[in-house]
């Protein structure tokens, strides 16, 4: 089972991308992303220059996609 931290973190990006069964680039289209910034939001270093920090307005639009799908 796949278990969510609290809030945004690379990690819950990823569980949620498994948990819609979604590529990198479909999310990034449905959030009107760059698969760039998307993958910068999954840099799990969060010191490192790559990493960017999810915006709370395109993390809830994620979870709204994991409540539609019904698999939160």
């Amino acid at each position: 089972m796949l278990n969510f931290e609290l809030g945004y973190t690379p990690t819950n990006l990823r569980l949620a991308l498994a948990r819609l069964g979604m590529t990198q680039a479909a999310l990034a289209r449905l959030l009107g992303v760059s698969d760039r910034t998307l993958r910068q939001w999954l840099v799990e270093d969060l010191d490192a220059v790559s990493h960017r920090d999810m915006p709370l307005k395109q993390w809830r639009k994620v979870l709204a996609l994991l409540a539609a799908a019904n698999v939160v």
